[in-house]
């Protein structure tokens, strides 16, 4: 089981042409696995990140405080590779 006080892991991914996809999951395994699968369906020169996030308890509206990029990966010609 996973508290929201231990925090998350938000992972985005996008290209040039304005198209992407994120997700929010409580492990960075697999944060990084659906951020490597969201770069392979995208154009070359995608690039992508994971970060570690926390809930604003605070807010008015469900949101996230966002801390420290773990991962950065950049898509090349036919693979995703690490920066």
């Amino acid at each position: 089981m996973h508290f929201d006080t231990e925090g998350f892991y938000s992972w985005t991914a996008s290209d040039d042409d304005g198209r992407g996809s994120c997700g929010i999951t409580g492990e960075l395994e697999r944060a990084s696995v659906r951020l490597r699968q969201a770069l392979e369906s995208l154009a070359p020169g995608a690039t992508g990140a994971v970060q570690f996030v926390r809930l604003d308890r605070y807010a008015s509206d469900p949101s996230y405080i966002y801390g420290v990029t773990l991962l950065r990966l950049h898509r090349e010609k036919a693979i995703a590779a690490a920066e």
